[in-house]
C-alpha cells in the first residue's frame, strides 16, 4: 500500500509552469500504467501526458484550465482504492512549500543613473550594419505632486503654448500637476494626456502625467497564455542578455521566381519562396559553419547538423517547428515538410523533437504584403536568426538602362559574441549568390 503523488511534468527544456488543458480522469478512475490522464499546456504546445504510475485516482488539485509549477504536486492516487491518504498529502504540500519560499528570487534594485550605451551604426554599399548592446532598463521614478498641489486647484501658472494645447484638446488645467517644473504647467505636462482629460468628475487622475483611462471606458482583459508568458520571459532574455549585430543586404529575386514558375507548372508541385530560402540558407551554413553555432558560456558549440527552425505564426504565439538536415534535402522534400510541419504546429500536435533544437532560425514575413525590411529578435541559444521581408518591385540600372527588378531585402540578427561582422557579411555573399542563382539550389 502506498500513496503516489503525480507531479506537473517537465515537457520541454524551456518550461518551468504549465497548465493543465483537460483532465482524462476523474477522482474515483482506476488508471492503468502509461494511460493518458491529461493534456498539458507547456510555453510551446499541448501535449498528452501519459501517467507512469498505476493506481485509484483520490484527488485531483490542480483544476482544468489552471496553471502550476513544473514538479508541483497536480493528483493523488493510491494502490488501494479506500487508502487514507490526507496525512501523507498535507506533508508533501508543506514540503513543497517550503521549498518553493527557500527559491524565492529576492528582489534586487536598479542602480540610479545607469545609461544605456549608443548603438553604433555604419552603412556600406548594398548592405547596412548596427551594432548594439540592449541593457535592463532601472524601473521609472514615481514623480510626486508639488507640496501643496490639489486637484481643482485654481491658483496656478500656465505656459501660452500648454495653455493653447489644453484649449485643443479640451483639458482641464485645473487638475494637471505641473510636475516638470513644480511651480507652473508646459507643454512637457500635457504630451501624454488623453482629450478630454479632466473634464468627467468620475476620472480621478490627480494631475499625474500619463494615460489615465476614462471611467466609463471599455477595456477588454486578455489573460496572458503559457506560451506568450514563455514568448515574453525569452525575448526579454535575448534582448537584454546578448549583444546583438544586424546585416541587411538586397536580394534580386526574379530569376527565382521564374524558377518557381516552372517547377510550380508540374502537377503536384507547390513550391514557395521559402522553401527556396530554408535551402539556401541551409546550403549558405554548410559553407559558413561558424555561423550555424550557438554561444555556451565557456565555450562556442558549432552544429553538426544543420537544423533549420522555421518561425510559425499561431493563435497563442510564434513557433519554431524544424526542417531537420535541411542541407541534404530538395525543394519538394522541404516544402512537403515545412507544410506538414505548420500544419501540426497551428494544431498544436507537434511533439518535442518537432520543436526542440535547431541550429538556425528563419522568419519570414514576406507573405504579409508591403514589409519592405525588418529585424528579428535572436531565438537563444542559437547565433542567429534571419528576417525575409517582402519582394518588392524596384528601379535598377542594368548594363546601362533601367529596368524594374523583384527585391527582396534580408536581414541576420548575430549573437556578437560567436558572430562578428565580416562573418554575417560573408554568410549574406554567399546566400545572395544562392538565390540569385537559383539553379544551385535544385542541382
Amino acid at each position: 500500500m502506498s500513496v503516489i503523488f503525480i507531479t506537473l511534468p517537465s515537457l520541454s527544456p524551456t518550461m518551468d509552469k504549465g497548465t493543465v488543458a483537460t483532465w482524462k480522469i476523474k477522482e474515483g478512475d482506476l488508471v492503468k500504467s502509461n494511460q493518458i490522464i491529461a493534456s498539458i499546456a507547456t510555453d510551446k504546445s499541448t501535449v498528452d501526458y501519459e501517467s507512469l504510475d498505476a493506481g485509484y485516482v483520490r484527488k485531483i488539485l490542480l483544476a482544468a484550465g489552471s496553471e502550476a509549477q513544473v514538479n508541483d504536486i497536480i493528483a493523488v492516487f493510491t494502490d488501494e482504492a479506500g487508502e487514507v491518504y490526507e496525512e501523507a498529502l498535507a506533508t508533501a504540500l508543506a514540503k513543497q512549500q517550503a521549498k518553493a519560499v527557500a527559491a524565492a528570487p529576492v528582489a534586487v534594485a536598479a542602480s540610479e543613473g545607469a545609461t544605456a550605451p549608443v548603438a553604433a551604426k555604419a552603412t556600406s554599399a548594398g548592405a547596412t550594419l548596427s551594432v548594439g548592446l540592449v541593457p535592463v532598463a532601472p524601473p521609472p521614478k514615481k514623480v510626486a505632486a508639488p507640496l501643496g498641489f490639489k486637484a481643482e486647484n485654481k491658483d496656478f501658472k500656465v505656459s501660452p503654448a500648454a495653455r493653447k494645447v489644453a484649449a485643443d484638446k479640451n483639458i482641464n488645467l485645473a487638475k494637471v500637476c505641473p510636475v516638470t517644473t513644480g511651480e507652473r504647467i508646459v507643454l512637457e505636462d500635457l504630451k501624454d494626456l488623453p482629450h478630454g482629460y479632466g473634464q468627467n468628475e468620475a476620472q480621478k487622475g490627480g494631475g499625474l502625467v500619463g494615460y489615465v483611462a476614462r471611467a466609463d471606458e471599455p477595456v477588454k482583459k486578455i489573460a496572458v497564455g503559457q506560451m506568450r508568458k514563455a514568448i515574453s520571459e525569452r525575448m526579454v532574455q535575448a534582448c537584454t542578455a546578448v549583444p546583438v549585430i544586424y546585416v541587411t543586404t538586397p536580394v534580386e529575386m526574379d530569376r527565382l521566381m521564374d524558377l518557381r514558375k516552372q517547377l510550380n507548372s508540374i502537377e503536384g508541385m507547390k513550391i514557395s519562396i521559402n522553401d527556396f530560402v530554408v535551402k539556401a540558407v541551409a546550403l549558405a551554413l554548410r559553407a559558413h559553419p561558424s555561423v550555424n553555432a550557438a554561444f555556451q558560456g565557456e565555450h562556442i558549440a558549432q552544429f553538426n547538423d544543420v537544423d533549420i527552425s522555421v518561425a510559425v505564426s499561431i493563435p497563442d504565439g510564434l513557433i519554431t517547428p524544424i526542417v531537420r538536415s535541411a542541407d541534404q534535402k530538395g525543394l519538394a522534400a522541404i516544402s512537403a515538410e515545412v507544410k506538414s510541419l505548420a500544419a501540426k504546429a497551428k494544431a498544436g500536435k507537434l511533439s518535442l523533437e518537432e520543436y526542440q533544437g535547431g541550429s538556425f532560425t528563419i522568419s519570414n514575413l514576406g507573405m504579409f504584403g508591403a514589409i519592405e525590411t525588418f529585424t528579428a529578435i535572436l531565438n537563444p541559444p542559437q547565433a542567429a536568426i534571419l528576417a525575409v521581408a517582402g519582394t518588392m518591385p524596384e528601379l535598377r540600372l542594368v548594363n546601362g538602362q533601367v529596368k524594374e527588378v523583384q527585391v527582396c531585402r534580408v536581414t541576420i540578427t548575430c549573437d556578437h559574441r560567436v558572430i562578428d561582422g565580416a562573418l554575417a557579411a560573408e554568410f549574406l555573399a554567399t546566400l545572395k549568390g544562392l538565390l540569385e542563382t537559383p539553379v544551385k539550389l535544385v542541382l
